[in-house]
């Protein structure tokens, strides 16, 4: 297994991954897909965002992002982290035959050396309040701060303080 940053070489690829998670879903509300013009701006070469792929024989399996414009959540976070640099992390995904084998974990280890570069006072996650993955965020230290809507989906919000903040 190979971990590496995704490129615009790999936008196919990523959504290819995105509909056939999406697909899996018991739960269409679980995964809020990244928009064509999110992945353009995201995998630019000079984007300060990062997706991390993980790939098996060439196939991307698993994909975790770390995204810093964030102002889409400015109108629901609690006021004290508007003045704190943040970025939220997302687009966890696995495809489902390659589940339960350690990948997002490894995603998240290589995911911290960009987190550590950013200096960021906050990560921010979000997730349907009935996904597996509440327990994963709040495994790895993160609060739930509040329950909102976002493009028509409810999520918990939660936060994980790193600095000052």
């Amino acid at each position: 297994m190979k971990i590496r940053k995704l490129t615009p070489s790999d936008r196919d690829s990523f959504f290819e991954l995105t509909n056939t998670v999406v697909e899996a879903l018991e739960n269409k509300d679980f995964l809020i897909p990244m928009t064509k013009e999110e992945a353009d701006a995201t995998f630019r070469d000079d984007s300060e965002d990062v997706v991390l792929g993980a790939f098996i024989d060439e196939k991307l399996v698993a994909t975790l992002g770390l995204f810093h414009d964030i102002r889409d959540y400015y109108e629901v976070l609690p006021n004290k982290y508007l003045t704190f640099k943040g970025a939220e992390i997302g687009e966890a995904m696995v495809l489902p035959d390659f589940r339960r084998n350690g990948l997002m974990n490894q995603l998240v280890e290589a995911l911290q050396t960009y987190i550590q570069s950013s200096r960021l006072d906050y990560l921010l996650a979000t997730a349907h309040p009935d996904n597996v993955s509440n327990h994963l965020i709040q495994n790895a230290d993160f609060t739930l701060h509040k329950v909102f809507e976002r493009r028509g989906y409810t999520r918990n919000m939660y936060i994980k303080e790193l600095h000052r903040a």
